[in-house]
């Protein structure tokens, strides 16, 4: 993980053949046997992916300012040769520092290393931990297999300061090695990403961790709620009519006056 995956940039992948010296392919149509068939149209090429078409760009880009600069610094050569030139005869004498400013640099020098070796250390540090998520996760084998899709196809290089500050944001995550493989498989949103601004950088990368590891939430089935059922006996059916009873009398207190007159009519005098 700490290893630096380097891209060699190649002089002739983005040349174009020489049309002079590429011998011409001469097709006889004319004059072919009748009935002869004619040989398959040549395939089409397939289309550069996004990606691989953003890496051309940049690495196009990058020579070309490289060749500029070179030129830039030839010209400014050049022109301090002349001033030397038109001053001959002068001789600039070397400013002579003292045992205090000499300590002082030295002081420096110590404590501009001191500093580099911290940070080393501490990118190191952060790299290992991610690698650690990743292959907690992912399994061991897809620590390098990650790097290797970033550096290819997305352009991380370990030597650029911007690109090491993102993998120092990536390893406070809380879900790193998810973000890092994540990112290691869009090859597009970690281009848009390892390119922006440094605060761009930052904010993009905040947002992609986000999305990262979501599930949409488990619909929850929607079944009908039981209805509640009592314990309670069920309740007695009401009688249909009045209970049995002995042989009825005229001289029941309790008798009705309809009913006393049904039994005075049926005769019934006890």
């Amino acid at each position: 993980m700490s290893e630096t995956l380097e891209t060699p940039i190649l002089d002739g992948a983005l040349t174009t053949p020489d049309a002079a010296n590429t011998p011409a392919i001469e097709t006889q149509t004319e004059g072919a046997p009748e009935g002869q068939a004619q040989p398959d149209p040549a395939p089409q090429p397939e289309k550069t992916p996004a990606w691989l078409q953003r890496k051309i760009d940049k690495l196009t880009f990058e020579r070309r300012e490289a060749e500029r600069r070179e030129q830039a610094n030839q010209e400014e050569l050049e022109n301090m040769r002349r001033a030397l030139a038109a001053s001959r005869g002068e001789e600039q004498q070397e400013e002579s520092l003292t045992p205090d400013q000499i300590r002082q640099q030295e002081r420096q020098r110590i404590e501009s290393q001191q500093a580099e070796q911290q940070s080393i250390q501490k990118f190191s540090s952060q790299t290992e931990a991610i690698a650690k998520a990743v292959a907690g996760t992912h399994g061991d084998a897809a620590v390098s297999q990650a790097t290797q899709l970033l550096s290819e196809r997305a352009g991380l290089d370990f030597s650029n300061k911007s690109h090491r500050e993102l993998i120092s944001d990536i390893s406070e995550l809380p879900n790193s090695g998810d973000v890092y493989y994540a990112l290691a498989h869009d090859p597009d949103a970690a281009s848009d990403i390892l390119d922006a601004s440094p605060r761009r950088q930052y904010a993009l990368l905040t947002q992609f961790a986000a999305k990262v590891g979501q599930k949409a939430p488990a619909a929850q089935a929607e079944t009908p709620a039981a209805p509640a059922v009592s314990k309670a006996p069920p309740p007695v059916s009401a009688p249909s009519g009045a209970a049995p009873a002995g042989k009825k009398s005229i001289y029941d207190p309790n008798v009705s006056a309809v009913e006393f007159d049904r039994l005075w009519k049926a005769g019934v005098r006890s």
